[in-house]
C-alpha cells in the first residue's frame, strides 16, 4: 500500500512541468507495444522500480537539453533528501515522505553524474545526467535527466557511470532548443510543418509520405524505422496526452542525434511549439539560425492561417 501512495506522489510532483508524460506502470503494461499503446509512448517491457517509473522524453519545459561542458551547473540535492518544492522545480524528481519512508536516505555519491543508460523506447544507450540517488528499505534507484531533454527514474544498477576522463572526450553536445508561443491550434500547426522541407523530406526518408500529407487528428500516430549503411533511425510521431509529439533517434555509425517536436494547446486555443534538436559539436551556429529561420517561418504561416 505505501508504495501505491509514492509512486502516484512521484508521478505529480516530477512530471507536473507539463501534462504530457509517460508514467509506466509495470503491472499493466504489456510485452509489446501495440498501436494504442503507441498513443501514450512507445516502449518495450522494462523493469520499473515502485518509486516512480516514468519516461518524459518530452519534458523539454522543465528539463530542457543540456551541453555537456556545462555539467557542474546543472542544479541538484547533494547530502540529504529534497524537499517537495525541490521535486517541483527540476533540482530532483523524487520526493519520499519522510513519515512514510523514514529510512530512504540519499545515496553517498556527489551529483550531477553523467552515465550511460539503456533505453528500451529508443532501444540505444543513451547518455543521461543523473540528478538524484536514493536508498529506500531495499532498493536503490536513480532520477535522471536526458542529455537531450527531458527526464526519467531507473534502477541504480541500470545506469553506468561515466569517468571524468571519459566526460572530458565527450567534448561539447551543444542541441537547438528553441520554442515559441504560436496564436494556432495544433491541426493547424501540423499542416504548416508537414509542409516543410524539412517534414517533406522525413516522409520520403521513411517512406510515410501518405502521414506527412494528411490533416492532423487526435488518432494520428506513425512509426518511423530507417536501417541503412551507416545509420539507424527510431522514431514515432504522435498523440501524447492531447499534445503532438514528434522524436527521432538517430545512430549516424555511433554518432547519436536526435529530433524532438511538441506543440502543447492552451486552453484558449493557441500553443505552445518546443523543439530540441542535435547534438551539433561542429556547426551550432548554423544550424541554429537554420532553425531559428524554420521556426519564424512556422508561426508566421500558423498564425496567418
Amino acid at each position: 500500500m505505501k508504495k501505491g501512495k509514492i509512486m502516484l506522489s512521484l508521478l505529480i510532483v516530477s512530471c507536473g512541468f507539463i501534462t504530457a508524460c509517460a508514467q509506466q506502470d509495470k503491472a499493466n503494461q504489456p510485452e509489446q507495444a501495440t498501436d494504442a499503446e503507441l498513443q501514450t509512448v512507445e516502449q518495450t517491457n522494462a523493469s520499473i522500480h515502485p518509486y516512480g517509473g516514468w519516461y518524459c522524453p518530452d519534458n523539454l519545459r522543465g528539463f530542457p537539453p543540456v551541453n555537456v561542458i556545462e555539467l557542474p551547473s546543472v542544479p541538484v540535492v547533494n547530502g540529504r533528501m529534497p524537499t517537495q518544492e525541490e521535486t517541483r522545480n527540476g533540482t530532483s524528481l523524487m520526493y519520499f515522505d519522510p513519515a512514510e519512508y523514514p529510512t530512504a536516505k540519499p545515496v553517498d555519491i556527489t551529483l550531477p553524474k553523467l552515465a550511460h543508460y539503456y533505453s528500451p523506447q529508443t532501444r540505444q544507450t543513451e547518455l543521461v545526467i543523473v540528478i538524484q540517488a536514493v536508498i529506500v528499505d531495499a532498493d536503490t534507484v536513480v532520477g535522471f535527466r536526458y542529455l537531450n531533454g527531458g527526464n526519467g527514474t531507473s534502477w541504480y544498477n541500470e545506469v553506468d557511470f561515466l569517468t571524468e576522463t571519459e566526460v572530458s572526450e565527450i567534448g561539447s553536445t551543444p542541441f537547438v532548443f528553441l520554442e515559441a508561443e504560436i496564436d494556432a491550434s495544433k491541426e493547424t500547426i501540423w499542416g504548416v510543418i508537414a509542409s516543410t522541407d524539412y517534414a517533406q523530406s522525413l516522409g520520403k526518408r521513411f517512406g510515410k509520405e501518405e502521414f506527412f500529407d494528411q490533416p492532423w487528428t487526435n488518432d494520428s500516430h506513425v512509426r518511423l524505422n530507417l536501417d541503412v549503411p551507416g545509420e539507424k533511425a527510431r522514431g514515432y510521431v504522435m498523440t501524447l496526452f492531447g499534445n503532438l509529439y514528434l522524436q527521432i533517434d538517430y545512430d549516424m555509425s555511433g554518432r547519436q542525434v536526435v529530433e524532438k517536436i511538441l506543440v502543447l494547446e492552451n486552453e484558449d486555443g493557441s500553443s505552445k511549439l518546443q523543439f530540441a534538436f542535435g547534438p551539433y559539436p561542429d556547426n551550432y551556429d548554423s544550424q541554429k539560425a537554420r532553425w531559428e529561420k524554420w521556426l519564424a517561418e512556422v508561426k508566421e504561416v500558423s498564425e496567418w492561417k
